[in-house]
This record gives C-alpha cells, structure tokens and sequence, in this order.
C-alpha cells in the first residue's frame, strides 16, 4: 500500500494522474501517514487528503517512516478527545523525525488541549490549512517547513525559553493543488466509495459538541456532486456512500436528497447507492418510495440514530421527535420496505435517566427489531448543555445499561439475520471471498469473486456475525 494510483477528475472522467501526455508526474520522494478517528464524515475527508497527497507525487506509508503525520481528530466526547491526544504522542515517539499535523474536530473546538505536548515538530491547523501545509512540508523537504503567522511565515520548531512549542496556523495560504480534484478510490481505499455531500449541524442536541465543531448546516453544489458521483462511476466504483452531518438535511436550493438521489440514478452507470446516517426527520414517504422504485439501486439499509426510547430523555437530549413519531416511520418505512435492514446508535446513562426510561428503550427497541445497534455509554463532554445537567448517573449503572443493552443487539441482530437465510441480496466484494450485502451485513462468500465487483448471492447462512452466501 506504499504507492498508489491516484485518480483526478479530468473533463468528468477519473484517470491516473500520470497519463497525460504520457510524461509521468515528478515523485516528491516524500512519504506520508493519516491517522483518522471519529465519523465518517471525517473518514472521507481523510481519504480525500490521502488523495490529493497522492496526486501532488506523495507515497503512503508506515508511521514510522513517514515524513509527514495528519492526525484527523474527532472531540464528539471527552473520550474521542483522549484518544486523540494519545494518537499525537505516539505519532511524536514513533516518529521523531516527521512533522505532525493536528487537524479535525478536536483542533477546532479545543486546539490548546493539543499545545501543551511537547513535540519540536507539531502544526495544528484546521482540514485545509492542514493538508496545504504538508504540501508545503512535502515540496519543501530539504528545507525547513514554515507556518503562516499574521501572514509572516515562521519555522516550525519555534523555541521558548529553549523549550520547543507547537505552531499554530492561523492565516490560509495558496493550495497547491486545487484542479484537478482526485478522486479516492483504487487500491488502498475503501471498496465502497464515500462522497461527502452535507456538512454543518443546526439541531443542537444538548450532548453534541458537533455544531461547535463543523458549524451551522450546508450542503454541497448539487452539479458538484453529480460530477463526482459520475467520475467515481466512470472510474469503477460499484457502490458510493453518501455521507453527510445531517445528510436529511441536504438543501441546494430546491434540490433535497430525494432530488439528488433520482439525478444520480439517471447519471450513466449501474452502481449502487448507500446513505450513511440520517436523521428520523429525513425519513420521508418520499425517500423511501424512492428506495423501493431504485429496485436495488439504492440500498434498503438505513442507520437511523434513537438515541433513547423515552420521551422524557429524547426531550433533554432535545431530539426532534418522540417515541411515538420513530415508531410510526419505522412502521410506515417498512411497510414499503418489507427488506428494510435498520440500524441505529442509543445513548444509555443520560442524566436523569430513570430505570423506567431504560425500560421504554429496551422495549421500543424490541419492537423496532433493529439489525444492528451502536450503543453508546454517555460521556460527559464539556462545553455542552448536558455537562451541567444534575443526576449524572454513575459509571456503574452506565456499565450496566450498556451490557444489558448490547445483549439485546446481539439477540436482534441474529434474528434479523437469520430472517435472511434463503434470500438472495447484491454484495459489493471488498476481497476474493469476502463482501457487504446490501442490507450491510458482512458476508462470508464460498466461491471466488472479482473484488470490487457486485455480485448476486443466495444467503445459506449466518455464521460468527456474517452471512454465508454462494453464486446461483
């Protein structure tokens, strides 16, 4: 994986930065790593990163070996915090000699939280500052890196009282390389291709940190995102993911994601669609007619967040919706989508949680009959409106809520699958034996198949959390 084909988008085609002209692009003989935590919002801006990287002559490489580190951080709870601070110190041990940049969520929200470990070559910066400067690093690698501080460039190892001490960049300086854009997809990425459509929040959820983090909702340019769609397609993709903050919330104009899904079938291609995390609110009748006629196209798998199966929960979380509204689209949903997968994230041991509380979820969640569940122990995160809320609950009683909770997933998600068994489902081939169904189960595959490709196989069964299927 230490060299790998980028891809540009060039007159709407995906083609080997290379190829033009037949005059190979020069190699920075440089090496890099991207060390990502969080979403998958920030899993497609770290790929994207990783290929306009690669594009600019750049190689992948170990940590160890790399002359330049992004480190990708998510802050969505004290924890993800850690976790990035912990990432950054390892980065500055293993590898000594490589410049490290902080980027993402937590350098946003809190980058001093990064300032005070020490490392004599650390930048902290947001996304595209982030990646300008490890082009600049890249390019300029006999020479030493320089930051933008009230637009006077500075070294890197600022020094203090002979104590070394992070940059802070500040002031944006001119990308090198803005056109063509490239595409992430070929052998490193991920086989099911993620485009990043939606970014922003406007719910405020009181135990959200995102809002301070990514800003108000936007939504990309419509004609943008079919340009890559189309170029991705072109290029091989077979499935593409459409990923958002709030995806329910695309909005160009008069173009919703119902708009943009029905311009993306009709785009030249045969691919299938996937969307990521989206908001009960985005789950109109629309949209899921729209499932049902795409005979495939789109996936019948939806990961939509409960949260909490009380209503007094829901309302201190300040969610949108009850109990009740959840239950009623679910059921509508299904009732168009009888193959439906449902899967969902629930917090347990919000505060002021109640053992009665508990007992809605656990009971809604029964009849929901999710595929799969995310459950989350509530992490205090400060700097939101549920850090100060009383009745923290103990680690104890979180502990056991999340225990009792993921033994009811397991129990739910064999059942689903087992559901399953005699069907036949489109599975994306992420390896030779190896692939994800559309309803999102992993699936183990008895034949060979072409990785990459899409491939109708009979579910004979569910073994050790896959599904087994076979050809015919």
């Amino acid at each position: 994986m230490d060299n790998r084909t980028a891809l540009v988008q060039r007159d709407g085609v995906g083609v080997p930065l290379s190829s033009e002209s037949g005059t190979p692009t020069p190699s920075l003989c440089t090496k890099f790593h991207i060390i990502n935590l969080g979403c998958k919002v920030n899993r497609v801006e770290a790929d994207n990163m990783a290929a306009r990287l690669l594009a600019a002559g750049a190689s992948l490489s170990k940590p160890a070996d790399a002359q330049v580190i992004l480190i990708n951080t998510c802050t969505v709870t004290s924890e993800a915090d850690a976790k990035s601070r912990k990432a950054l110190r390892r980065s500055l041990e293993k590898a000594q000699d490589a410049v490290v940049i902080v980027c993402g969520c937590g350098a946003t929200v809190d980058p001093a939280q990064f300032e005070d470990i020490p490392g004599k070559r650390l930048v902290i910066a947001d996304k595209e500052l982030a990646l300008q400067k490890a082009l600049e690093i890249l390019v300029q690698r006999d020479g030493v890196g320089l930051v933008q501080r009230d637009g006077v460039g500075v070294p890197l190892f600022e020094t203090k009282s002979g104590t070394p001490t992070p940059s802070l960049c500040t002031k944006p300086t001119p990308s090198l390389c803005t056109k063509p854009t490239p595409l992430s997809i070929g052998e490193g990425f991920n086989t099911r291709v993620q485009v990043k459509v939606q970014d922003g929040c406007d719910n405020s959820c009181s135990y959200c940190i995102v809002p301070q983090a990514r800003g108000r909702a936007q939504s990309m340019s419509l004609p943008l995102v079919l340009a890559e769609i189309q170029a991705l397609m072109q290029a091989g993709a077979q499935e593409i993911v459409l990923t958002g903050i709030d995806l329910g919330n695309y909005q160009d104009g008069q173009n919703s994601l119902e708009v943009l899904l029905s311009k993306a079938l009709r785009l030249e291609g045969t691919c299938r669609f996937r969307l990521s995390s989206i908001e009960l609110p985005g789950i109109t009748h629309e949209l899921v007619q729209l499932i049902a006629d795409s005979k495939g196209r789109i996936c019948a798998h939806l990961h939509v967040p409960l949260q909490s199966g009380s209503d007094a929960v829901l309302q201190a979380m300040n969610r949108r919706y009850s109990a009740a509204d959840f239950q009623s689209k679910i059921s509508n949903a299904r009732e168009v989508l009888p193959q439906l997968s449902l899967t969902t994230d629930v917090i347990v041991g919000f505060p002021g949680e109640s053992e009665e509380d508990f007992a809605l979820t656990i009971a809604l969640s029964k009849e929901l009959l999710f595929s799969r569940m995310h459950v989350f122990r509530y992490s205090k995160r400060p700097g939101t409106p549920a850090a100060e809320l009383p009745r923290q609950l103990s680690q104890q009683a979180k502990a056991e809520r999340s225990k009792a909770l993921r033994r009811l997933a397991e129990e739910l998600t064999v059942n689903d699958a087992q559901k399953r068994i005699g069907t036949t489902e489109q599975v994306l081939m992420e390896s030779a034996h190896k692939g994800r169904s559309e309803s999102y189960y992993p699936v183990q595959v008895k034949e060979k198949a072409e990785p990459g490709s899409l491939t109708a196989l009979k579910i004979v069964g569910y073994e050790n959390g896959q599904l087994i299927g076979v050809k015919g």
